[in-house]
């Protein structure tokens, strides 16, 4: 009998930057005790406003100080006067017919099938209030359509109060990118083989193990054999191996199909349709890439986690062996991956997705550049993107502008550079499903050059990305 290879305390081969221990590294974790959902979630949008009110209060000063009419900041929404140029704060709520409203369901009681989620709630019906502790205020402009805001997010309105009541704005503002401070031992990185300092580091997302879908199960396989450089020629394995770090962005398993069941079970699930397959298949991988390299893995919104954001990190013990490797790491999503020199934020694509039904374009690079600007990654959360009822915190605030800001699971790869007004700078990296594209990214946490590596049933191809 063969003895089973041992498994590394660390990983053998690709030094690998180090992860700090920041504070950003738990920022998502809700902890043993938190397990109750008796809180009002209004609690949430208090602490929201009172944590950003500064920031966008500081941003309007000096973005209207030299306005004509000399505007005044009114600390409240409801102390605004008919005509008077000034600015307010506040958080937007969007009142939009086509949201789904369960009060409304519940009143109709009729007895029919729901109807399809809309891949869209947005409608020119659409409206935008700003409210505040004093109350809310109806916003009107087309200043207002064109930031296309959505529920949540902490806004500055330059403008005055019609004759009617509402709030005709001319301008807005946000909180804007937060500092971006030089990460600790930025100075004493390694230097790689072209010079620069920091690493390759792979990031891909929906990978739907269990799928039907036997290409899917081929990519994988060659996936990993593309990452542990056992795939290629001399050229291509000298390349490859210099990757040395592979983020997963959730959705590395497929759901269970629903099927309706002739016999209802009493308790619990049918054994006799349950496979524990999809989650060894996926252990398998993890355990082979995990020899090579460290792997961060996060929940996505068809892995076996809560539904609620944050989703908490899926327990090792689920993965078998590779729970011993060292370099395996379970995140949450979002989470942060505070690398030396490389802070990295990432997410398993829930929070684009809704912002997505809020806004009438499809431009989800843009979407992603307005959550740096808006410093929230969630901002539709609680209204329409189901999150925990937090009491003391909002751990969705970016509170410190990342390096990397990866988001998985969007319908294609795209990637684009956000510079802020104080020389921040954060390339944004859009991750579609590996299962439909085969696609991988490859970024540079020195240079954040991206590059895209194509996995095809008959080799692969790098592609070079500006």
């Amino acid at each position: 009998m063969l003895e089973e290879l041992p498994i590394p305390s660390h990983p053998c081969a690709r030094p690998s930057l180090p992860v700090h221990g920041s504070d950003l590294k738990t920022a998502f974790d809700l902890g043993p005790n938190a397990k109750s959902y008796k809180q009002q979630y209004a609690n949430i949008y208090f602490i929201r406003l009172a944590k950003l009110r500064k920031a966008v209060e500081a941003r309007a000063r000096a973005k209207w100080s030299n306005v004509d009419g000399n505007p005044k900041y009114v600390q409240r929404v409801l102390d605004v006067q008919k005509g008077e140029l000034c600015y307010i704060i506040g958080t937007v709520y969007m009142d939009m017919p086509l949201k789904p409203n369960v009060l409304e369901d519940i009143s109709k009681d009729h007895w029919i099938a729901a109807p399809p989620p809309r891949p869209k709630i947005y409608s020119p019906d659409d409206s935008a209030m700003l409210e505040d502790e004093s109350g809310r205020i109806r916003l009107v402009g087309d200043r207002v359509t064109r930031s296309r805001p959505v529920t949540g997010v902490i806004m500055g309105a330059l403008g005055a109060e019609t004759a009617k009541g509402d709030f005709e704005v001319v301008d807005v503002c946000w909180a804007g990118m937060p500092p971006q401070p030089k990460a600790e031992g930025e100075d004493e990185m390694d230097v790689d083989e072209e010079g620069q300092k920091g690493e390759w580091v792979a990031l891909t997302s929906g990978l739907d193990i269990g799928g039907s879908a036997a290409p899917s199960d081929m990519r994988i396989e060659l996936l990993v054999e593309l990452l542990t450089s056992e795939l290629g020629g001399n050229d291509s394995q000298s390349e490859t191996a210099r990757i040395s770090r592979l983020i997963l962005a959730g959705n590395s398993l497929t759901p269970p199909i629903r099927q309706e069941e002739l016999i209802k079970k009493r308790y619990g699930y049918d054994s006799s349709s349950y496979s524990p397959a999809p989650t060894l298949s996926l252990a398998a991988h993890l355990l082979d890439l995990s020899r090579s390299m460290p792997v961060h893995l996060l929940p996505g919104a068809s892995d076996p986690a809560g539904a609620t954001l944050p989703q908490q990190a899926l327990p090792k013990a689920m993965f078998g062996d590779v729970k011993k490797a060292s370099g395996f790491s379970c995140e949450t999503n979002p989470c942060w991956i505070p690398l030396e020199g490389c802070l990295m934020l990432g997410a398993g694509g829930q929070t684009i997705d809704d912002i997505f039904r809020y806004v009438d374009t499809d431009d989800r690079l843009e979407m992603a550049r307005n959550t740096l600007l808006w410093r929230h990654i969630a901002p539709t959360a609680p209204d329409t993107l189901w999150c925990y009822p937090f009491s003391d915190r909002d751990p969705f605030i970016i509170t410190t502008t990342p390096h990397v800001y990866f988001i998985g699971n969007q319908p294609r790869f795209e990637t684009s550079i956000v510079r802020g007004a104080d020389g921040q700078q954060t390339r944004i990296i859009l991750l579609p499903r590996f299962s439909q594209t085969g696609e991988v990214a490859l970024v540079h946490t020195g240079t954040l050059e991206v590059r895209k590596l194509t996995i095809e049933l008959g080799g692969w191809e790098a592609v070079k990305r500006e």
